[in-house]
């Protein structure tokens, strides 16, 4: 970890200074021992797949429940991807994964985006994108947090 925070820290000064935000992916425990790096982060950044929680230990693990509650602390610049869930739950369906799914746009509604991850690398043998998308009405079950998960949220994050 002590040649990830001179680097996040120098990274997070360019996305800055440009309105870029910076890409997160790293293992859950790494964002657990990070939390207060995350906090001084001057850009938005992203946490992909899910923050990498892994569905099997659930979303009322101390260290997830942690998380959730820095989603919404301080000036709120972190936003969670939606992605990959074939790498943290289990097929076909990733079931243990909607409960994480569940508690991250509940935790943050405004700061939570949908993405295939493609090209799926070493799982395109048995991932597809209409599939993972066939994925989101159980995460989000009305259309009003869908529409904010693939509209609403991409929009505001992004600037289109």
């Amino acid at each position: 970890m002590a040649k990830v925070v001179p680097q996040m820290t120098r990274m997070d000064a360019v996305c800055a200074e440009i309105g870029w935000q910076l890409d997160l992916l790293g293992p859950y425990w790494l964002y657990e021992e990070m939390l207060d790096t995350l906090k001084g982060l001057k850009s938005n950044f992203t946490v992909a797949h899910f923050g990498m929680w892994r569905g099997q230990s659930g979303a009322e693990s101390p260290g997830f429940r942690r998380f959730l509650d820095f989603l919404n602390e301080g000036e709120r610049k972190c936003w969670v991807k939606l992605t990959a869930p074939y790498r943290i739950g289990s097929p076909p369906l990733y079931e243990d994964a909607v409960p994480i799914a569940r508690a991250l746009i509940k935790a943050a509604p405004d700061r939570v985006i949908w993405g295939s991850d493609y090209p799926f690398l070493s799982h395109a043998d048995r991932v597809n994108a209409v599939g993972l998308f066939n994925l989101i009405p159980a995460w989000a079950p009305d259309a009003a947090a869908r529409r904010r998960l693939l509209v609403d949220n991409p929009q505001q994050l992004f600037g289109f």
